[in-house]
């Protein structure tokens, strides 16, 4: 017969009476020997059952099998990045420690303290779920009383008010903080276009037999697009460069009308708590919900919040995925682009044919081509001039915002890459050869070993390697980086890179053009005297010397273009993508000194359970012979 073992719901003390009492330990004439025996049982069955999510439950301890759902972590990063004054109004003890312990649980880490922590937080949201609760009537979101829900998020958790109330409740802080109220939120101009929305959208569905109720309402576009200005406050770098709070949110209005009218999503789903309960969007996720709890597949690889949308990525890939994406492309045009001239913004499309059924669209007709980076693009009607005419009392709200005219000047290879950077260079040899009437223009991209300035908490070396396998992109050579005002190209031998001592070397031929005799002139009165290049970056290093933060860009991975430039690039928009790459680094050397510390925590506290469970065995076995024997 064996030893006896612990049923699920008994306490340790009647499992040790009962193992006592049973039969089997009747071999056993010694009591201390019994209390030994049985002790060591419980051990055994403590250890072996993980009792996760729930005492009694055998399940691996990870996030997947956890019954809380995770908060949106991309979200509660940009609150700790942005806005710190917010990060620090809760939870400064045990939850810093817990956003790191969520962060590298998320990351596939699997140590004995994230399984402790992935534990206690089970307990720790049953605890503090109500918090926050008072923002559900009409408390007014600060500082002093923010904290619970703050508290919260570091823990990755979702408390009464849900993930987007909990949203709500941090915009609607930060907006106060920033000095921008709710009634300022919504100048003349918007809500009249948000009136003129609702108004069309109502009159376009009557015709329409959905099977929802699509009508909408001034205070639900309202709500709209507060929260796209208010994604755009807390994450300006995660929406397109030169784009604005409110045409970022009337471009989230745009995708919710449109999820009103056809029953789907252009894009990522967004403001879906808005959505009539018999929406087939809302419906489909009701299911997934449904079918999820029902069969525990909870495999989420990763959250994403852009701008706009909320992406779920998970590990099980959808069969019908590609014919839903070419179903939806068939059934809209895809406008590409915008120009912007005289504040008129002037669509751009793939297609001649896309471009002449949005001229009809207008009341016109015909297309008409504008080539930009070597692509040809078109734009409705005949003319320029008939398009602009046409457009200029638009609504330009009307459409998705795409770009201005700063940022149509960029090359798209760079404005499709957020990972691109700029740096300039003081370079003395700059010059102007003539080759009998053929002018080419020489100098440096860049220079290996020079310290920058300060590009904002930091300096920056170009290692002698970092160009190695570049040489053959295809680069271009332009002036400010303005993509309208190309003059070579490495693929057509016009540009020619190499690379010596001192650094990126180029020679670009120029053309017989009004852009490259203006920029020879510059060069000759020595009105532009600088260099500069486009690149991302594949490996970089850091470390600290003097105070100051030093990166190493060790290996470039893509060599875009080299401009002469009239201003340096070190300002906030270029460095951005190094600032982040500096966070990640000083966030692993945080981490190192963290996981070093919890090391010796975890060995001053396995002393201390050892001292415990002896106090606990003498004291046990001192109550169950008094009681019982």
């Amino acid at each position: 017969m064996p030893i006896p073992t612990k049923e699920q719901n008994e306490t340790n003390e009647e499992y040790i009476e009962r193992c006592m009492s049973d039969e089997f330990m009747k071999e056993y004439e010694d009591n201390d020997q019994r209390l030994a025996v049985c002790y060591a049982q419980l051990e055994d069955d403590e250890e072996r059952q993980t009792n996760f999510p729930n005492k009694g439950d055998d399940k691996k301890i990870s996030l997947r099998n956890s019954e809380e759902p995770q908060f949106d972590f991309d979200f509660a990063k940009t609150i700790k990045e942005q806005t710190p004054e917010i990060w620090k109004a809760g939870g400064n003890i045990r939850g810093n420690d817990a956003f790191m312990l969520w962060e590298r649980a998320r990351d596939g880490q699997d140590t004995e303290a994230i399984r402790e922590w992935i534990k206690e937080r089970e307990s720790w949201i049953k605890r503090h779920f109500e918090d926050g609760k008072q923002f559900k009537g009409d408390t007014e979101p600060n500082l002093s009383n923010v904290g619970g829900v703050v508290a919260q998020i570091k823990w990755g958790t979702i408390g009464t008010l849900g993930e987007q109330g909990m949203k709500d409740v941090i915009l609607e802080l930060t907006k106060k903080l920033e000095g921008k109220k709710e009634e300022n939120q919504v100048t003349a101009k918007i809500k009249k276009a948000l009136e003129n929305k609702v108004e069309k959208h109502n009159e376009e569905i009557k015709e329409l037999d959905l099977a929802w109720n699509g009508r909408t309402t001034y205070a639900e576009l309202e709500k709209v697009f507060d929260r796209g200005v208010g994604a755009y406050n807390t994450n300006p770098g995660s929406v397109r460069p030169n784009m604005t709070p409110e045409s970022w949110g009337l471009a989230r209005v745009n995708s919710f009308l449109f999820a009103l009218k056809k029953g789907r999503f252009q894009g990522g789903k967004h403001d879906t708590d808005l959505l009539p309960d018999n929406h087939p969007v809302k419906k489909e996720m009701e299911e997934n919900n449904r079918f999820m709890k029902k069969h525990d597949l909870r495999h989420i690889q990763k959250i994403e919040e852009t701008d706009d949308s909320i992406i779920i990525t998970y590990k099980k890939i959808m069969d019908d995925m590609e014919d839903n994406y070419h179903h939806d492309k068939d059934e809209k045009r895809e406008k590409v682009g915008s120009m912007i001239v005289d504040g008129i913004e002037l669509p751009l499309y793939d297609t001649k044919e896309e471009a002449e059924a949005e001229a009809e669209k207008l009341g016109g007709s015909g297309s008409h081509e504008h080539t930009m980076d070597g692509k040809t693009y078109y734009m409705p009607f005949d003319t320029h001039d008939q398009a602009k005419e046409a457009l200029k009392d638009k609504d330009m709200s009307e459409h998705t915002p795409d770009h201005d005219e700063d940022e149509m000047k960029r090359p798209l290879y760079m404005r499709n890459n957020p990972n691109a950077e700029v740096r300039t260079f003081d370079v003395q040899d700059l010059e102007l050869r003539m080759d009998g009437d053929k002018p080419t223009v020489v100098g440096y991209g860049a220079v290996f070993n020079s310290m920058s300035n300060d590009l904002g908490g930091f300096r920056e070396f170009i290692a002698p390697g970092a160009f190695d396998g570049r040489l053959e992109d295809d680069t271009r050579f332009l002036v400010n980086h303005d993509a309208n005002l190309i003059l070579a190209r490495t693929t057509n031998g016009t540009l020619r890179l190499s690379v010596d001592e001192k650094g990126l070397r180029y020679e670009a031929d120029l053309p017989n053009t009004s852009t490259a005799r203006d920029l020879m002139e510059l060069l000759k009165n020595g009105t532009i005297n600088q260099s500069s290049f486009a690149f991302t970056v594949e490996e970089d290093s850091w470390e600290v010397k003097d105070g100051m933060n030093i990166r190493t860009i060790d290996k470039v991975s893509q060599l875009y273009d080299v401009s002469s430039v009239t201003y340096p690039a070190y300002n906030d928009a270029s460095s951005s993508v190094a600032l982040r790459s500096m966070k990640e680094w000083q966030e692993k050397e945080e981490a190192k000194k963290f996981e070093q510390n919890l090391e010796a925590e975890k060995l001053e506290g396995i002393k201390e359970e050892e001292d415990l469970k002896k106090r606990s065995l003498n004291e046990m076995r001192l109550k169950i012979l008094k009681n019982k024997y």
